[in-house]
């Protein structure tokens, strides 16, 4: 069957949708495309290039939302559409109440799509992929293995256009590259990881991250394991990213609503310590989520979530703000085409401070410095807060790096790390892109967790 542009297709839809006796209906289509090399022992290990596009369609019947979604654009897709979304609303048992947005007056401007990026031919992030390896297996003899190394980039485009009049589009793309080294030395071996993102390639320099994750991997040969005991800690960057990645799903409005977080009727209270500051910002300059209009067609906002302790508000769409009886935030996620909303951040980072990780540990004194924290899904429990963490770092004396330190558990709960959280550095580090948001953080100093070796 013949393939419909997509705004005769949309125009269709939305007559047969009205016809049907929906009330109100929307669309969110979705394309892109991606390219991903891994590369291994100077060889291409795996390639692939996708394209992807699908178009979500949801509507209001009888008072419920139904969604329905497609890959094809076609005459048979717009009935299908319609009669599986109209099912899908009379099956709903819920009462929770669900609307199409009309829109905002302003939506701001911001840029996500580098215009050179597409014009970077594949052969020149293969040959990146393979100068990265290369460079880390010449830069030290114990080196003995690249376990990863791999280079992807990325473009998409998100239309969203409904009965009330909405019509937007957005459209971002980026690159990063992710690089793990082995490093053998006698019979023990060690591993890091490092990484960029951008939407410059040429910030994605080979040497750089060669000589990053050698050094970090060198850095812990000779680790042994401390005494088990109550530690004054610091999280670098990278770790404190990872665990507030992990727990930011309770600042989820409808997680709340649901029980599943700790943070019920705690808006306007302090949860924390007066050194956290939590940020949200959809629209960060060279954030890798940035959007200025969320998965409902809400326009976007910078916005505190916790400011000096005191947690500012949820994180809502337009259901969860019905419930509360509060504004939406901005935060309705549609991770794909096929999706249902949800919620999700976008920019989520905690606000640094003024000291360096050195002067951080100066400030502790004695205590671990903890690098990387493994176990985050399956050690971790989102509800109550309590986790226990394999992990590994190094000792401090004095404010100074001592001796690595491995195998070993960190166990404690994330709302009392929260309130523990003595001083934030300046050193703030975002992750890789996903889903469900970006995360940041710079270094932190707790002033007490539980070690067992």
């Amino acid at each position: 069957m013949k393939t419909i542009e997509f705004r005769e297709f949309k125009d269709k839809l939305f007559k047969a949708a009205k016809e049907e006796g929906f009330t109100d209906y929307e669309l969110y289509y979705a394309s892109g495309e991606s390219f991903k090399v891994n590369v291994y022992k100077k060889e291409i290990d795996s390639y692939s290039v996708n394209v992807t596009k699908g178009l979500g369609f949801r509507g209001i019947y009888n008072g419920r939302m139904g969604y329905a979604y497609t890959e094809i654009l076609d005459e048979e897709a717009i009935n299908m559409l319609v009669k599986n979304a109209k099912t899908n609303a009379t099956i709903i048992e819920n009462d929770d109440v669900e609307v199409i947005y009309p829109g905002d007056s302003k939506y701001l401007d911001i840029n996500c799509y580098n215009e050179t990026l597409p014009s970077v031919d594949e052969n020149d992030k293969i040959n990146l992929a393979l100068k990265m390896e290369e460079m880390a297996l010449g830069k030290d003899k114990r080196v003995k293995d690249i376990r990863f190394c791999v280079v992807q980039s990325f473009e998409g485009n998100i239309n969203i256009v409904n009965s009330k009049g909405l019509d937007l589009s957005h459209r971002a793309n980026g690159v990063f590259a992710v690089l793990i080294p082995v490093i053998q030395d006698g019979d023990k071996t060690n591993t890091s990881v490092v990484y960029r993102a951008s939407r410059d390639f040429k910030d994605i320099v080979a040497s750089d991250l060669a000589d990053e994750a050698v050094n970090k991997a060198l850095a812990y040969i000779g680790a042994e394991m401390p005494e088990t005991g109550k530690y004054k800690v610091i999280l670098n960057n990278e770790a404190a990213s990872d665990l507030l990645e992990t727990y930011s799903i309770i600042f989820s409005a409808d997680r709340v609503q649901k029980g599943m977080s700790l943070l019920k009727d705690k808006n306007g209270k302090i949860i924390a310590s007066k050194a956290l500051t939590i940020i949200d910002d959809p629209l960060l300059e060279n954030g890798m989520t940035s959007t200025p209009f969320d998965g409902e067609g809400v326009a976007c906002y910078t916005k505190d979530i916790v400011k000096e302790g005191q947690l500012i508000t949820l994180l809502y769409n337009l259901k969860t703000a019905l419930k509360d009886g509060v504004k939406t935030t901005g935060n309705a996620s549609r991770p794909s085409y096929s999706s249902t909303v949800d919620i999700s951040p976008s920019n989520f980072y905690i606000k640094p401070g003024e000291h360096s990780l050195e002067g951080l540990q100066e400030k502790m004194g004695n205590g671990l410095l903890i690098t990387e924290l493994q176990g985050l899904h399956s050690g971790a429990n989102t509800i109550s807060g309590d986790f226990s963490l394999a992990a590994k770092g190094f000792e401090i004396k004095n404010g100074k790096i001592i001796r690595p330190v491995e195998q070993i558990t960190v166990a404690g709960n994330f709302y009392r790390v929260l309130e523990d959280i003595e001083e934030a550095g300046s050193d703030l580090k975002f992750g890789l892109p996903s889903g469900g948001g970006c995360f940041g953080s710079p270094s932190l100093l707790i002033r007490e967790l539980s070690v067992a070796s």
